[in-house]
């Protein structure tokens, strides 16, 4: 709340979207938002949509201020593609909201960040990189790429990982 005189008007938020304005302690205007909840389960495609559209920023707008194409946009929201883990970042300080809020397990297995995730569960299980490699069917030198974060670890890698009870 924020009082420059007597007679200012005071500004207090409610939610994400709405507020209250006061005028000598009287109600002035009173905005209610939908608070529309998203699900847990929710993929990133339809955490983007749902919170550009809760924030009431167009696929054109977002796409603008994130320096990618209407069609990438468009593309994550659909589930046709997915966007790289700066894309979300960016994508969530245009809609105001944490980068979190954007993402799956996957991202947030990303965000930790990954490399040191691989090489935390690799000492935690014992094994040598080739060894690791060898459970995930890759080489040594990817499993070593991934912990010095040259390479990013795909989602299909992730879910073997997952699946493998190594996460």
């Amino acid at each position: 709340m924020l009082l420059l005189n007597r007679y200012s008007i005071c500004y207090i938020g409610l939610c994400d979207t709405s507020f209250v304005a006061y005028f000598k302690g009287k109600l002035l205007y009173h905005v209610v938002c939908d608070m529309g909840i998203i699900d847990e389960t929710a993929t990133v495609a339809e955490r983007i949509r749902f919170y550009r559209t809760k924030r009431g920023v167009t696929s054109n707008t977002l796409a603008e201020l994130t320096g990618v194409s209407r069609y990438a946009v468009m593309r994550y929201e659909s589930g046709e593609t997915e966007p790289a883990l700066d894309d979300l970042k960016k994508m969530a300080a245009v809609l105001g909201i944490e980068a979190d809020k954007l993402y799956d397990d996957y991202y947030r297995f990303l965000d930790y960040p990954y490399s040191t995730k691989i090489k935390e569960i690799r000492k935690a299980k014992r094994l040598l990189q080739r060894e690791l490699g060898e459970r995930l069917c890759v080489t040594p030198c990817t499993v070593k790429r991934w912990e010095y974060g040259k390479h990013t670890v795909t989602r299909d890698m992730w879910k073997k990982i997952k699946a493998l009870s190594l996460l």
